[in-house]
């Protein structure tokens, strides 16, 4: 489907735009989908004649719409990955989500409860099982090399298998939202003149997406914020549809209406107030974009709080599914040798 169509499938498009501002975009050369992400929201704006608030809106509701291509579509069944964690497989399964080429998931949860264990065992079954190349960025600074080799101690893998497997993780810091666009643009580029390395690096981890947000807190920061998501989005979408898989980490908190933006980004300090559990930061845009949302919680069993000690067991709940139900749960189990 051409542009224009994908544009007057969106509320705000069919509402403002007329055949002959549709028209203009083909004839500056913004033909496809991908052309009007990447052009600049004031050269749309000062083009089509409307508000730089409006095209941000429809690049918005344009992520929203499918963007998978009909061939990729067909070929998607033969492409699969599996996550080597074996009950994780089984139920992405069971919810029509296994882990395959473009899939967009991201993994939401409080500080401290195991989602960057769950990424680094993501990556590293990767790498060990399909002997691909997984590109992971580090936002927070704290990239375990020595936890990924006691994983492989535990797992006993010789020591060539090992050093193959490190070297299959190729770690890169980022500390802002710039700075992570520059890293995805790159990444493309790589791809479009078939470095071979980049040809070979079929998942990106991000660890995470939040912490790149993190000045740009409140209302007043957020059509900077916003912006910078769709940029980020429309980056993910197109490596996505390359058959690049994204595993995108995010917090989730306890709310308090007093200090805490109806945003999902935090602009108050913690007093310590009742609160919602579980509401994941960057928005509601932000919950569209992927194509699975999960939230890795303490079963309710077991969080006590600290008058008990964990036992690493982990409930992995589905909140969101493009493909699927949502709602179903299934457990996981920290081990020395990953999740399991």
């Amino acid at each position: 489907m051409d542009l224009k169509n994908k544009i007057l499938q969106t509320p705000t498009g069919k509402k403002l735009l007329s055949e002959y501002q549709l028209n203009l975009l083909t004839k500056n050369n913004i033909e496809t989908l991908l052309d009007f992400h990447d052009a600049e929201d004031q050269k749309l704006h000062k083009l089509l004649a409307i508000k730089v608030e409006s095209v941000l809106e429809i690049k918005k509701e344009l992520d929203m719409l499918p963007w998978q291509s009909e061939a990729f579509v067909e070929t998607a069944n033969e492409l699969d990955f599996g996550t080597g964690i074996e009950e994780l497989d089984k139920f992405l399964d069971s919810i029509a989500q296994p882990f395959r080429r473009g899939r967009v998931w991201e993994v939401c949860g409080q500080t401290g409860v195991g989602k960057t264990q769950l990424m680094y065992t993501l990556a590293l079954n990767f790498v060990w099982k399909h002997k691909r190349q997984v590109l992971f960025i580090d936002t927070k600074q704290d990239f375990s090399t020595k936890r990924i080799q006691d994983m492989l101690l535990e797992r006993k893998v010789d020591q060539e298998t090992s050093e193959k497997a490190m070297a299959d993780i190729h770690v890169v810091e980022v500390l802002t939202s710039e700075e992570l666009i520059e890293v995805l643009k790159a990444f493309d580029q790589q791809m479009t003149d078939d470095v071979q390395a980049a040809l070979k690096t079929n998942v990106v981890v991000v660890d995470s997406l939040a912490a790149c947000f993190v000045g740009h807190r409140g209302r007043e920061m957020r059509r900077t914020r916003d912006s910078l998501l769709t940029e980020v989005a429309c980056r993910v979408r197109k490596l996505a549809v390359r058959g690049v898989a994204f595993v995108i980490g995010n917090i989730s908190f306890s709310q308090d209406s007093d200090n805490c933006d109806d945003d999902g980004l935090e602009d108050g300090n913690s007093d310590g107030s009742t609160r919602q559990p579980n509401k994941p930061m960057l928005g509601s845009y932000w919950s569209s974009v992927c194509t699975l949302r999960l939230s890795l919680e303490l079963p309710e069993s077991t969080n006590c709080g600290d008058s008990c000690d964990d036992d690493g067991l982990r409930m992995v709940n589905v909140m969101t599914n493009t493909y699927g139900p949502a709602g179903d749960t299934c457990l996981l189990q920290i081990t020395d040798a990953g999740l399991v």
